[in-house]
């Protein structure tokens, strides 16, 4: 019998189970499925990724902090100070550098790090203590932004009379009045037209694993008075902008830099209001 190869093939062929249209949309089905899971997942690992880069960034911050007090009299950096750069640089000298001429200055400091910089960065008092003027911006800060750090601004005033600080929390306890401070703000002036400070010294900071020294928000200045005129203690106001602005890089918290060096993520209802003053003793 001849053997015909090609009736061999069609018949191979037409043995073939084709999908129908009804596997083909469960296939298509699982895997949306699949990407619907996994993505979040992926997504949540690069910014944890992220978030420990940032961690490392301001534990290399705090180190430049902890490294200037170390070189001046065990005093902490002021939030900013007259300059003494000279020609071409605004009159206050911040206590992290940053192009303070490119806008803003709306009282107190000068420009905005929420805007690229366009003039050379104004020197910084930690500067010298930085690998480098990257590790200022944390991977998840905006691309326009020159770097998103806050260092403690809470204040007291000298004198008083140039001090329009208020919280409705010193009603309730009146040994803090104008006596909840940070580090880099223990007497704050503005009669310049801009604010100078003084930095405390290492010696006066009660309990610096449980003080702040500096954490990340979104506002054009590098310092931050977050939470000072509200009244509250245990917990932080219940207000969601609030809460926003501390969680701004990071979707569960902020990465905070306490005054003994070391780093770590808080979420904003773990936030309690003796961290933010170097005194303790005022809140007994």
């Amino acid at each position: 019998m001849h053997y015909d190869k090609r009736v061999h093939i069609r018949r191979a062929q037409s043995s073939v189970r084709a999908f129908t249209l009804i596997e083909l949309l469960v296939v298509i089905a699982i895997i949306a499925i699949l990407a619907a899971i996994l993505f979040p997942v992926f997504a949540q690992a690069k910014d944890a990724a992220r978030q420990a880069q940032c961690v490392i960034q301001m534990k290399q911050i705090g180190l430049g902090l902890v490294m200037y007090s170390n070189d001046n009299d065990s005093f902490w950096a002021p939030v900013a100070n007259a300059s003494t750069t000279g020609p071409g640089y605004e009159p206050q000298k911040p206590w992290i550098g940053y192009d303070n001429r490119n806008g803003g200055g709306y009282g107190q400091f000068f420009g905005d790090m929420t805007r690229p910089a366009t003039h050379p960065l104004a020197p910084g008092l930690i500067d010298p203590y930085l690998k480098s003027d990257a590790i200022k911006k944390c991977p998840n800060a905006p691309n326009g932004f020159q770097m998103a750090l806050a260092y403690n601004y809470w204040h007291n005033c000298a004198p008083q009379a140039y001090c329009d600080a208020y919280s409705p929390y010193w009603d309730r306890n009146p040994n803090a009045r104008l006596q909840e401070y940070g580090p880099g703000a223990k007497l704050m002036d503005n009669r310049l037209g801009f604010v100078t400070a003084q930095g405390v010294n290492d010696s006066e900071i009660e309990e610096p694993s449980n003080t702040i020294a500096l954490w990340e928000h979104g506002a054009w200045a590098p310092v931050c008075t977050y939470l000072m005129i509200f009244d509250w203690f245990d917990h932080p106001p219940a207000d969601t902008e609030l809460e926003a602005h501390f969680k701004f890089l990071h979707h569960q918290g902020s990465v905070l830099v306490w005054c003994d060096g070391h780093t770590r993520r808080v979420v904003y209802g773990a936030l309690k209001r003796p961290m933010f003053s170097v005194r303790k003793d005022i809140y007994r």
